[in-house]
């Protein structure tokens, strides 16, 4: 009976030290897309010149994806605001967030500027890193956000 108790013991202290907190969140954290990785994915089945095409246009992208800073700030109130910056244009829009079991839902439903999550606004938090739940329920790892270090910011 002992061997019992601790095992619920143990496995409700793992359970417990999993789980996810706004303070997990918080902060500034950039967004990050590997656009070659996801066209790769979805171009399986086209012939070989559409594949040619897909591919100069997917390096255009990546140009400009790599150019861009793309951030999410998260917010205590549980609001975020989402910011663009590509050479001179700068933009700002503000989502909701929150925290559902193990999942952060960003809700991007009110600002129609915006979208996401392609009308799935669910991600994960591992090993540090924020990633897209796709409907099927896979963790897309081309499509992430990592947490920006302030202080290296600040230097």
């Amino acid at each position: 009976m002992r061997i019992l108790y601790l095992f619920f013991l143990i496995s409700s202290l793992m359970f417990s030290q999993n789980k996810l907190t706004k303070s997990d969140v918080i902060g500034k954290w950039e967004i990050k897309i590997k656009v070659k990785q996801i066209l790769k994915e979805e171009t399986k089945d086209l012939d070989m010149f559409e594949k040619m095409a897909i591919q100069l246009a997917s390096g255009f992208a990546e140009d400009i994806l790599d150019t861009a800073d793309i951030y999410i700030l998260f917010k205590k109130n549980n609001t975020a605001t989402l910011t663009l910056n590509f050479l001179d244009y700068d933009e700002q829009e503000e989502v909701k967030w929150s925290i559902v079991g193990d999942e952060i839902v960003i809700d991007d439903s009110l600002n129609k500027k915006i979208n996401i999550g392609s009308e799935n606004n669910k991600w994960v938090l591992v090993d540090d890193i924020i990633f897209f739940k796709e409907k099927n329920q896979k963790l897309n790892k081309n499509i992430f956000l990592r947490k920006v270090d302030l202080a290296v910011n600040q230097k």
